[in-house]
């Protein structure tokens, strides 16, 4: 990586962040009682490649290079290995570190080639290749978004909730419904989010946070009320507020219209890392806003944005929000920052 000379409004800034105490650590997301990311403000990291995609098609290489710079550019680590080490606290080898990936809809699932950089990473970093589980819903879906199935004890393991021995177990309590929690998810120790750029005609979209729709046993029970309170109460249980470490929302194509089950129709080329999911959230819905915008249509923020910041979970004020727009295309140079919502252009497909 080549030096990059800091200008002096770059200097007085990262200065600033230091002082805030915006450095990268999982237990940002695991205090409770307070909403710190409201008062200390979240960093946001959008790294882009324009040549990520041609069509629907993804250029693995490209999105290799796009994630091991961002995740990089978000910690502040010169290499990857240091980077993924500093997300997992005190990690040890029987740790479990485990990828909520989306898979619901197959035209349009977390890419392959994202997870792959991810754990490539991970195990730069000292994680057990075994460790590591890919997981969703189905083992059914997880095949058809092109994942490789794998339960055995050697290599990453890879399998849905309804693998045989897995499935369901912990009930929690969300206003008037109840839901149990994946045992994979109750297995993990360090979790990693990796949701889809996706509109959804219920609740508005379907970023990190109802990602988590996959991660319980009747999601159908929560899309009342426009999914509000439940996208946001369902992200405060401490098995997904304590145990998530980092969410990278696959940002490569995206659906502004008609989600979760539409072909994809725009790319955006980009992966977005963050640790506020509410924050990370509403930085995806402008862009999914903005796709619409073009399109002669209004996109009102989700209820569930609102409720989640009142619960303490992040923020969604964007004066609070710090977004890093990274250039991977021109080695790593960060081209804009601040708090200031820049977002990339994108094409249609």
């Amino acid at each position: 990586m080549k030096e990059r000379k800091i200008d002096r409004r770059e200097f007085i800034k990262s200065a600033s962040l230091a002082g805030l105490g915006i450095a990268v650590s999982a237990s940002l997301i695991s205090r409770t009682g307070r909403n710190i990311f409201a008062q200390e403000g979240s960093k946001i990291v959008i790294a882009n490649h324009p040549e990520a995609t041609t069509g629907v098609r993804v250029n693995a290489e490209i999105v290799k290079k796009i994630v091991d710079t961002g995740i990089m550019q978000y910690t502040g680590q010169n290499t990857v290995a240091s980077a993924w080490a500093s997300i997992l606290p005190s990690l040890s080898p029987n740790d479990i570190v485990t990828i909520k990936v989306n898979c619901i809809n197959s035209s349009l699932s977390t890419h392959p080639e994202l997870v792959d950089a991810i754990v490539t990473g991970l195990i730069s970093a000292g994680v057990t290749e075994n460790n590591i589980i890919i997981w969703d819903r189905t083992n059914h879906e997880l095949a058809n978004a092109g994942y490789r199935y794998n339960t055995g004890e050697t290599g990453v393991r890879c399998f849905g909730t309804n693998e045989k021995g897995w499935g369901y177990d912990k009930q929690v309590r969300l206003s008037n419904q109840n839901v149990r929690l994946s045992k994979i998810l109750m297995n993990t120790t360090h979790l990693i989010n990796a949701p889809v750029l996706k509109d959804h005609g219920t609740s508005g979209i379907t970023l990190s946070m109802k990602n988590h729709y996959g991660s319980v046993d009747n999601p159908g029970a929560l899309h009342g009320g426009q999914c509000d309170p439940y996208i946001a109460q369902l992200n405060d249980v401490p098995e997904i507020k304590e145990k998530t470490r980092i969410i990278v929302l696959d940002a490569l194509l995206g659906i502004f219209r008609g989600g979760p089950i539409a072909p994809p129709q725009f790319a955006y080329n980009s992966v977005i890392f963050g640790q506020d999911p509410v924050a990370l959230d509403y930085i995806g819905w402008t862009i999914l806003r903005d796709e619409r915008l073009k399109n002669g249509q209004g996109f009102p923020l989700p209820a569930h944005i609102t409720t989640a910041n009142k619960l303490g979970l992040g923020t969604n004020d964007p004066n609070n929000i710090i977004v890093e727009n990274v250039d991977v295309q021109k080695e790593f140079s960060v081209i804009s920052s601040g708090k200031k919502i820049t977002t990339w252009g994108s094409r249609k497909l």
